[in-house]
């Protein structure tokens, strides 16, 4: 049982601390733990703590009413909030992960212009922030997927995004990129499907696989902001990760192009180590 209300002068980290404890674990009654967390925010809001665990605190009771109350409403308060307010309490993840889980939410109810308005802005805001984390990646798949499915209903003609989800397809990738060197275990599988999708749909060349840096290189934008500073598109490292992705992709969705379709993005792989290596 959670006791949020023993002591009116209790710190705000040691309240939001028990919270999250709380629902980390298997023991909590979500109504209850959902009525407590709604006395906490009640308390704490007005003079909301600078603090990450508020952020989280907020992301877990969207997660709390929209998993085990349905209550999209309250989800979508507790979300939004969490979104809006990521410069205040700082982190940046949960921030992120609030818009994705706002872009959900407005899918499932059909509600398709709100959810691309969602994914959108947690992209935006997680490449804004230097936030490369799953979700972000996440938010900007899903906000180029939804863009993509719209200009189709509407038999828009010619590109098949617009300028803002051609962005976001760049930053997607190049942040595939990046998670791929510095943090690998935090790509799970149902994420590199989508990206590899998207990539061979939007950006592997149909005709002669050979053009894939030029086309890579023509797309903006050419740097992601990353913690440890840009990340370019026209760095030897990225080129080669670039080819290696564009093989695996490629042998996962476009198996009707011929029986070995990543061969010819191997072969780029192979001729951008001898590159580097100077071999």
């Amino acid at each position: 049982m959670l006791a949020l209300v023993t002591l009116p002068d209790a710190d705000p980290a040691a309240l939001l601390d028990a919270f999250l404890n709380a629902h980390a674990s298997d023991t909590a009654v979500p109504l209850t733990l959902f009525t407590r967390g709604e006395e906490l925010h009640a308390r704490l809001n007005a003079g909301a703590p600078k603090l990450k665990t508020w952020g989280r605190f907020l992301v877990a009771m969207g997660e709390l009413a929209s998993t085990h109350l349905h209550d999209d409403a309250a989800a979508s308060r507790y979300f939004l909030q969490a979104l809006t307010s990521a410069d205040q309490h700082g982190d940046h993840e949960a921030a992120v992960s609030a818009g994705y889980n706002q872009g959900v939410l407005q899918e499932r109810r059909g509600a398709r212009p709100h959810a691309l308005a969602a994914y959108r802005t947690a992209a935006a805001e997680g490449f804004r922030l230097r936030a490369l984390h799953a979700n972000t990646l996440r938010a900007a798949c899903a906000a180029v997927r939804v863009a993509f499915a719209e200009n189709a209903d509407h038999d828009h003609d010619g590109d098949p995004l617009d300028a803002v989800s051609a962005t976001l397809a760049k930053q997607a990738w190049l942040g595939w990129l990046w998670l791929r060197r510095h943090e690998p275990d935090s790509l799970d599988a149902a994420l590199v499907d989508e990206l590899g999708r998207q990539l061979c749909a939007l950006l592997l060349p149909e005709d002669d696989p050979t053009l894939l840096a030029e086309r890579w290189r023509a797309w903006p934008p050419h740097a992601l902001a990353s913690p440890d500073g840009d990340w370019c598109d026209d760095q030897p490292a990225t080129l080669h990760d670039l080819f290696t992705v564009a093989a695996s992709a490629a042998d996962a969705h476009l198996t009707q192009e011929g029986p070995d379709p990543g061969a010819p993005y191997r072969a780029l792989v192979a001729a951008a180590a001898r590159w580097t290596t100077g071999r």
